[in-house]
């Protein structure tokens, strides 16, 4: 199998923790090297990262949770399979790609030239990283403390909201959710992934 990917896609990212955690067989493929224009991702139509080519060529697998679910699937599932957990998992990663969708939203608005920028537009993906991470802080007992289908998501996104949003100063906000995180930084999958 192969994955391509982008070292700075916190999506991307949380398909490599599960391939790291897991020792799963994968090369990981850096896109923007391998591509004609350097965006196309291998099989994925929509040209976006993570895209997993699996031997079967029609059939490559796009879009993080569907990698991720595919990748968990393969050794010792962290997802459950039916049940209120499978809901409560699915919902935790959720929560984690959207709070990384408003710093990739915020980020491609802010970068534009100044005369494009839309403050309302700014304001509304900042408001939602800060809901985010003040949410998180205030559920922190029920946010898994180790890898898991959903706790990959938030790490990721959280990694992602220091390099694209510091100016929201997560931690600050969010002390209980810092502290959570502080727990996964030393762990191998964390270090090997990590790109900021």
């Amino acid at each position: 199998m192969k994955l391509y990917d982008s070292p700075l896609s916190p999506f991307a990212r949380k398909c490599k923790i599960i391939i790291q955690a897991k020792g799963l067989d994968v090369e990981i493929v850096n896109a923007a090297k391998a591509g004609a224009d350097g965006y196309a991702a291998g099989s994925n139509p929509l040209g976006k990262v993570p895209c997993l080519e699996r031997k079967y060529p029609d059939v490559a697998l796009f879009d993080s949770p569907l990698i991720c679910e595919y990748l968990d699937s393969l050794k010792d599932p962290w997802l459950p399979k039916d049940g209120e957990g499978r809901w409560k998992a699915y919902r935790m990663h959720r929560i984690g790609d959207g709070l990384a969708e408003a710093v990739y939203n915020r980020r491609y608005e802010v970068v534009r030239d100044e005369s494009l920028h839309w403050p309302d537009i700014i304001e509304r993906h900042d408001t939602a990283i800060r809901n985010v991470v003040t949410y998180l802080d205030d559920i922190i007992e029920y946010v898994p403390s180790k890898w898991s289908f959903g706790s990959i998501a938030v790490v990721c996104a959280l990694d992602y909201a220091d390099f694209r949003a510091d100016h929201i100063s997560w931690r600050s906000l969010a002390p209980n959710l810092a502290n959570w995180h502080e727990g996964f930084t030393n762990k191998s999958e964390y270090k090997a992934t990590y790109a900021y």
